[in-house]
């Protein structure tokens, strides 16, 4: 049974250097619709009554307002973490648990957001992950054209998993690391690492090979053609 109010913090405040442009990548065009105007229509579809936040770079607010009416919008900070307090702060006290989504991964399913909700409901924080099909190395730091570096130890493939999300946790427990983080400094790129930070079990999940984060117009590209398949 799914609890009264499930909150959800969309995160679009990005400055999406690495897609280039003009336009932000959750504001592309993917069916005729911005990018992130279908990540929230698949949150509303699994789940109606979802209280939403969305947080976006500052000054844009109206910007995003227009285009998603009905949906509380809130500037962002500069980094996801900060984005993310700004968005549980907006939340309505009763939304709990509470889910952050990528803006950028516009194909969520109902069945991924189901397993992490399943996944909150037993251990407290729950991520979808994919298995790493690569072999991962370590580097001191990323090579460029002309700096070779040095390979480093091979990592152990069938221990590794890529994060995705919706990634989700009880409202108190993610309240307080967030807080603890902010009290001593420390950032973390996803919700996961934070909470397992503060000593928490965060349960892995089943995720979706199609769950693609865009970052690149290639993931664009990538994300339109399975779109347009399906």
């Amino acid at each position: 049974m799914l609890p009264p109010v499930i909150g959800l913090v969309l995160t679009a405040a990005g400055a999406s250097t690495r897609f280039g442009g003009d336009t932000p990548k959750v504001l592309a065009d993917l069916g005729g619709r911005p990018v992130i105007a279908h990540a929230l229509e698949a949150f509303r579809a699994a789940l109606p009554d979802v209280a939403v936040v969305v947080t976006v770079p500052p000054g844009q607010e109206e910007r995003f307002t227009d285009l998603l009416p009905g949906v509380h919008v809130v500037p962002g900070g500069a980094t996801r973490q900060a984005s993310v307090t700004a968005g549980l702060r907006a939340l309505p006290h009763e939304a709990d648990p509470v889910l952050v989504h990528d803006a950028a991964r516009p194909l969520v399913t109902a069945a991924v957001i189901t397993r992490v909700l399943e996944g909150i409901a037993r251990a407290g924080a729950a991520l979808p992950v994919l298995p790493v099909t690569d072999t991962v190395h370590r580097l001191a730091h990323a090579p460029t054209d002309d700096d070779p570096v040095p390979l480093g130890a091979a990592l152990p493939r069938a221990e590794l998993v890529r994060a995705q999300t919706p990634q989700g946790a009880r409202r108190a427990l993610l309240v307080a690391a967030l807080e603890a983080a902010a009290r001593e400094g420390r950032e973390y790129t996803d919700e996961a690492a934070l909470l397992l930070e503060a000593g928490h079990v965060v349960l892995a999940v089943a995720g979706d090979t199609h769950l693609v984060k865009i970052t690149t117009s290639d993931d664009l590209e990538h994300v339109r053609r399975h779109h347009a398949a399906s």
